[in-house]
């Protein structure tokens, strides 16, 4: 296994840091995405498989905002 959705979002948070991005922006983002896997989980007991997949890529695009930050 390529390793779990936490673990990305784990790693980006922590290249963000390293690299000194402004720990607001830091805040926002790793709020967004705890956030969105809460509704997506909803969503998953919901059958809701459409908003489901919406709401899990703005997960991604808040870890890959965070890989961002650190360049």
């Amino acid at each position: 296994m390529a390793g779990s959705r936490s673990d990305r979002h784990a790693a980006a948070v922590f290249v963000a840091e390293l690299t000194h991005a402004p720990q607001s922006r830091i805040d926002q983002l790793a709020g967004i995405f705890v956030l969105l896997r809460v509704i997506y989980t909803a969503l998953y007991v919901a059958d809701q498989a459409t908003l489901r997949s919406v709401v899990w890529s703005l997960g991604l695009i808040a870890v890959l905002w965070l890989f961002v930050l650190g360049v």
